[in-house]
């Protein structure tokens, strides 16, 4: 999450579009790759529960363990996620503040250390579930791999994006600026030096990851060597993000005031026009109905997609987006609960042992969990609709009305 909040934030559109062009399987949180771990953990058990003999109680208490990481890992992906797309809409509304995203780094690096500590004791929990006999067993059978892990190189990859993106930056606004040529040379030389600390710090990053993501499938490493391992990466990401932070500032402090008045004002300019942009190559209907983008449907975009038509003001597009933001968080966390339950219907039908987990009125309850976690999301798509349109003037009013459909799977 840092690493993609960090690369749209500090640089802007230009990242952005580099970002979009990253490969669909790129994840940007810990969560999911957690999640995988631990599944395949448990799975390699299952695989050889013949071998082992695991028992029917052995088998449920890592189905269960499975079960509590994925139902409190997806609340956690739904929080960061949630600040994430916050901030973002922020900055392509010309909203954001320089010190937010440091701000925000902060919260979300708090988040992924809770995450960190759900999964070590889950990884814990796991291995605990096996006597000693079939932890020794599992030793045995589970050869040490010849293969290895090859890193996505994202680190490096982004970090440098984020520095081409700050000199573009100040390229396309060097005439605005009214740049010396002194002070272009400086802005160079500070990216030139960034750049070999990026590579630097970036592949140091990418070893550490894939190494980490190693241990934790070796049933002899110690779960507590696996935390610090991580905890080593995160520190040193840290370091990485602390250099684009130091590197803008230090960018910054070789502008006179009015330069670095202008810039701010030029930055907000340009994010408005650029989110002007996105939505008209992309128009949705003249009555909020959904437009298309890339085959998909783009939903409600709470009047921001309409701004030119029925000419909203600065201090509503502030507060509509705030109405996006908040009705998007919610709904993510809602969306959460929602994976959550269905779940925890599968599990049941998926346990054979227990003939009550298959009773009428068991499976009749969970089946209700699901659909009032289903109304709830669209309770609070019609909510925030309501609290979009209040927004408006009663003539703007006249001149929407709602979506086709308050059900196309987006927060």
């Amino acid at each position: 999450m840092k690493r993609w909040m960090l690369a749209v934030l500090l640089v802007g559109s230009t990242c952005y579009e580099g970002y979009a062009q990253m490969p669909p399987e790129t994840e940007f949180t810990p969560g999911p790759r957690m999640i995988r771990a631990i599944e395949q953990i448990a799975g390699s058990y299952a695989h050889l529960g013949h071998s082992l003999e695991l028992t029917s109680q052995q088998k449920q208490t890592m189905a269960d363990l499975v079960q509590r990481i994925k139902t409190e890992m997806w609340m956690k992906e739904a929080v960061l996620v949630g600040m994430f797309q916050e901030l973002e809409e922020r900055r392509r509304r010309g909203l954001l503040k320089d010190h937010e995203y440091r701000t925000a780094n902060a919260l979300t690096g708090g988040i992924e250390t809770d995450e960190l500590t759900l999964f070590i004791e889950t990884l814990a929990s796991l291995r605990a579930v096996l006597a000693p006999e079939q932890a020794a067993k599992v030793k045995e059978l589970l050869l040490p791999t010849m293969a290895f892990r090859v890193s996505q190189g994202f680190n490096t990859k982004i970090g440098l994006m984020s520095l081409d993106g700050i000199g573009q930056v100040y390229n396309g606004f060097r005439r605005e600026l009214n740049l010396t040529d002194s002070q272009a040379l400086e802005i160079r030389s500070l990216l030139e030096e960034a750049r070999r600390e990026v590579l630097r710090v970036g592949t140091e990053i990418d070893l550490s990851r894939v190494e980490a993501d190693e241990l934790v499938m070796r049933p002899d490493v110690d779960p507590d060597v696996i935390r610090a391992k991580m905890q080593k990466t995160g520190e040193t990401e840290g370091v990485l993000f602390n250099k684009l932070f130091e590197t803008t500032d230090r960018i910054q402090a070789r502008l006179t005031d009015a330069q670095r008045a202008k810039l701010a004002e030029l930055k907000r300019h340009h994010q408005r026009t650029s989110s002007d942009k996105q939505r008209t190559s992309h128009p949705a209907g003249s009555h909020g109905t959904p437009g298309h983008q890339s085959g998909h449907q783009t939903g409600f975009d709470y009047f921001l997609d309409q701004g030119g038509r029925i000419g909203i003001a600065e201090e509503q597009t502030a507060a509509l987006v705030q109405v996006k933001n908040d009705t998007r968080k919610a709904l993510l966390v809602e969306q959460a609960k929602f994976k959550a339950s269905e779940l925890k219907l599968l599990n049941r039908l998926r346990s054979g042992s227990d003939p009550s987990q298959y009773s009428e009125e068991a499976l009749a309850a969970a089946v209700r969990e699901m659909e009032e976690g289903r109304s709830r999301m669209t309770k609070l798509k019609v909510q925030g609709y309501l609290n979009a349109r209040h927004v408006l003037t009663t003539e703007q009013q006249s001149r929407v009305h709602p979506p086709d459909t308050f059900e196309d799977g987006r927060p």
